[in-house]
């Protein structure tokens, strides 16, 4: 029996905003399995988890006082602080439920970089090996491409992982605009957010292919089915 080929893994990168889903939404209609990072990432913030621990610890300095906290409410005096003392205030990063409140941590990673680097810290060592799990799984499984959709690749902890880079180049204004309409927050936050990412220069770096994105739908869907056959032939080698 001949020997099935290895599925191409194929990641599409670029700032908030850039317009990275509508070209993965492009190549699962070509035949790839798509992979939204972001949404697996919230995997890793599930209430009890190590990342759940480790950002209450670092971003409210507050450590739980019990060890099972399923279907219940946790109160202030669950948690204790770096003096050993009980809070007084649940700490500001999680809800009564113990989800992570993800508005509320993105306003303070997005307005610091120092912030931001520790998050990433706790987060992106963790996101690689659920990566690769999900990459070794599926060539397991299929030959189908498998495309990542993920802004988070220029970081160093992400190194190696796909085969071909594809790049969204974006205006930041553009993607500001889109940001702040599709999360409703004002335009200077949207633009803030923006402003800490990784700059052009870091992503073109990276990418193997660029593909621009000035607006138009109809454009970045007809550009994304352009350059799909030169990204399989180029995971493939050629």
């Amino acid at each position: 029996m001949p020997k099935r080929p290895r599925a191409p893994v194929i990641i599409i990168t670029g700032g908030i905003g850039s317009g990275k889903s509508t070209v993965a939404g492009v190549f699962k209609k070509l035949g790839a399995r798509t992979i939204e990072v972001d949404r697996l990432a919230r995997r890793l913030l599930k209430p009890g988890s190590g990342a759940w621990h480790e950002i209450l610890w670092k971003f409210c300095g507050a450590k739980l006082d019990r060890k099972d906290i399923a279907g219940r409410n946790l109160k202030a005096a669950d948690f204790k602080a770096a003096n050993g003392r009980p809070l007084r205030e649940l700490p500001w990063v999680i809800n009564t439920a113990g989800t992570i409140r993800r508005d509320k941590l993105g306003a303070t990673v997005f307005s610091s970089s120092r912030a931001l680097a520790a998050l990433n810290r706790i987060m992106h060592a963790r996101l690689r090996k659920l990566l690769n799990d999900k990459i070794n799984l599926h060539h397991k499984l299929s030959a189908r491409p498998l495309v990542l959709d993920m802004a988070v690749y220029p970081e160093r902890a992400f190194k190696g992982l796909g085969d071909v880079v594809v790049w969204i180049r974006a205006p930041g204004g553009m993607r500001a605009q889109r940001l702040a309409d599709s999360k409703r927050m004002s335009l200077e936050e949207a633009a803030a957010r923006v402003r800490i990412q990784w700059q052009d220069k870091k992503f073109e770096k990276n990418a193997d292919f660029i593909l621009p994105n000035l607006g138009s739908d109809r454009d970045i869907r007809q550009g994304a089915k352009k350059i799909w056959p030169h990204l399989l032939a180029r995971a493939a080698g050629s």
